[in-house]
């Protein structure tokens, strides 16, 4: 596959979000962070416990989605919250404390994510559902193999 070819601001872009994510969240924060993740600086990652996030290589967090790491109401106060690798988290996504995403995942927009999730999974909805297994995410999070509906 041909490399595509990035402008100027796309490259200030990628080395801005890897200031943030490696340079802030990884080694001033603490946060448990793999290779080539990519944290878009709007989103709101735990500010409490930081080192309560693990987040596995090759993953994405857009903008203004929420990953908490610590919960007051249910009586812990906090819930290790491990992301999978290769998983994509949409926009304005909210993963609530102690869950599991899977690997090769993506979370839709604006999804609620209250359950643990498996591999290979489309999630989406409030709460979030499972709408498709068996996915596969190819380097630039786009999903190249659609999987099949759930059986219900």
């Amino acid at each position: 596959m041909e490399k595509r070819k990035r402008t100027l601001r796309q490259r200030i872009s990628i080395i801005v979000r890897g200031l943030y994510t490696y340079g802030y969240l990884k080694f001033i924060k603490g946060m448990d962070i793999g290779k080539h993740v990519s944290v878009a600086r709007s989103a709101t990652m735990e500010r409490a416990y930081p080192k309560s996030i693990h987040i596995g290589d090759n993953s994405r967090i857009s903008i203004e989605a929420m990953v908490l790491g610590h919960d007051y109401f249910r009586g812990k106060e906090q819930s290790d919250t491990y992301i999978g690798h290769n998983t994509s988290i949409g926009g304005r996504a909210i993963i609530l404390p102690g869950l599991r995403i899977g690997n090769h995942c993506f979370i839709g927009a604006g999804a609620v994510v209250t359950k643990d999730v498996p591999d290979h999974c489309l999630v989406g909805g409030n709460p979030a559902k499972i709408l498709r297994v068996g996915i596969e995410l190819n380097d630039d999070y786009q999903i190249v193999n659609h999987g099949h509906k759930p059986d219900a």
